[in-house]
């Protein structure tokens, strides 16, 4: 029988988590709210809010389960209905949570595709890790209709990954009218408050998990907002005037990078320009939406692609990445974090993939700077290993359509990784565990020598200085 452990999800912090950021950038969490953190783990949102002098409680099954559940004005059910492998269980404690909520309770999940990746298992509806613990992965909107069927109540998108289910009419009101500005000339007297309050609240929702704003066939109270506002072009001014011009700038570029990399694979792959009904519906709706054109779309991504033949372009965006180890030659980046680097960079891994062996295994993705060479390298023990080894590599060479193969798992002196963490985008649940054994090997002096990157070294140092590494812990022996 597999015994999932679920308390190796809890990991440690060093800030505040994204929900609970929310909820304070929100203005929802003050000093005369009560907050309870159901699934606390370790206590790190508790500690924070108590330093800001909030009324913060908390329970975990796994490391408080002596504090009692209690009911507050918001609870918080930060990243634990992911974790829980049995779906009646995720049910039991999603309705355990909402009854301790008396005005609002806050759930959060990983949104992630479920495709399978090197080091998970099927397991249930969901995967297991190679650390042996359990994640099922979500999509927005799935897991909005989740809560929402449930519950058998409204839900609202607050960001990625992150709803809020109010219980307090006034609260939620004031929420809405606090995101969305509204002229004092309106219809609401042509409405109850209550549904129009609704419709503004499944517009931004729709706003949140599109990543721009709804067409006329994506939303059915188009009219009713085209009507509030004046205009769709007044409703997006309004949008802008909540999230900020730089949010909204920001929320369209990503969402236009996804359009470009979607039509870029799909090029790759046909070995041609697409035709409309080539991509998906979603991004058929994102080029109306985002581009002015269909062809001014495929031109778009036709340029992005072409300018790749230009290793400085390549160069620039492996500076521009917000995630990955850069190095002088190349960046290194782990495939749960791929989708958080420049579109470039995807794209440049779409096009060796096209090459690449369907059956090689992989974890690390190496991109080059100064040549067409991107570097698809497994490491079985990533996750569950601090210093794992490198099992095998497969280097492509894009401008000889070659591979090159070298094989590591039978030697007794393979390479090894340091800072885990710099491979992984600060979001990973793991992020915070690999850092901070990267700080305590840099506060021992361990990481300063250029020799330590083969196994048998690293071994000797550590056993010269006197450290032993358990887990993700160092010890002083």
């Amino acid at each position: 029988m597999i015994t999932i452990e679920r308390h190796k999800t809890a990991i440690q912090r060093r800030r505040i988590s994204k929900p609970v950021q929310l909820l304070l950038e929100d203005k929802l969490l003050t000093e005369e709210t009560t907050f309870f953190d159901y699934g606390c783990g370790k206590g790190e949102d508790l500690y924070f809010l108590s330093k800001m002098k909030l009324n913060a409680t908390g329970f975990d099954r796994y490391f408080y389960p002596q504090n009692p559940k209690t009911s507050s004005d918001i609870v918080n059910l930060g990243f634990v209905i992911n974790v829980i492998e049995d779906p009646l269980e995720r049910v039991s404690v999603l309705n355990d949570a909402y009854i301790l909520a008396k005005d609002l309770l806050v759930v959060s999940v990983m949104i992630r595709d479920t495709v399978v990746q090197a080091g998970e298992t099927e397991f249930g509806d969901g995967i297991k890790t190679s650390w042996n613990t359990f994640q099922r992965y979500y999509t927005q909107r799935e897991f909005r209709k989740y809560l929402e069927m449930n519950l058998n109540t409204d839900v609202t998108v607050a960001g990625l990954g992150v709803f809020y289910i109010f219980k307090n009419p006034e609260l939620h009101r004031k929420y809405i009218n606090s995101r969305v500005k509204v002229s004092p000339t309106t219809i609401l007297s042509e409405l109850k408050l209550q549904e129009h309050n609704r419709i503004l609240g499944e517009w931004l929702n729709s706003y949140h998990e599109l990543g721009r704003l709804p067409g006329k066939s994506e939303f059915k109270d188009y009219k009713y907002i085209q009507k509030f506002y004046g205009s769709i072009e007044k409703a997006e001014e309004s949008i802008r005037a909540e999230l900020g011009e730089e949010t909204f700038r920001e929320n369209t570029r990503k969402r236009k990078e996804r359009v470009i990399i979607e039509i870029c694979k799909t090029i790759t792959k046909n070995n041609g320009l697409p035709k409309k009904k080539d991509l998906s519906l979603s991004t058929q709706s994102d080029i109306q939406m985002l581009f002015s054109s269909f062809t001014d779309a495929i031109n778009t991504s036709m340029s992005e692609l072409k300018s790749l033949s230009d290793l400085s372009i390549v160069s620039k965006y492996i500076n521009q990445s917000s995630v990955g180890k850069i190095l002088p030659d190349d960046i290194y980046i782990h495939i749960d974090s791929l989708e958080y680097a420049p579109e470039m960079l995807q794209i440049l891994t779409e096009l060796a993939k096209i090459i690449l062996p369907a059956d090689i295994d992989y974890n690390i993705i190496k991109i080059a700077r100064n040549s067409w060479h991107v570097t698809f390298l497994y490491y079985p023990t990533f996750m569950e290993v601090a210093h794992p080894s490198l099992y095998h590599s497969m280097k492509v060479l894009l401008h000889k359509n070659q591979l090159g193969y070298r094989e590591y798992k039978n030697s007794e002196n393979p390479p090894i990784l340091h800072r885990k963490e710099t491979f992984l985008h600060s979001y990973h649940p793991r992020y915070e565990e690999f850092s901070a054994l990267t700080s305590a090997e840099e506060e021992a002096g361990l990481l300063s020598r250029r020799d330590i990157g083969l196994k048998k070294k690293w071994e000797d140092l550590l056993l010269m200085e006197g450290y032993e590494i358990v887990g993700h812990t160092l010890n002083k022996i």
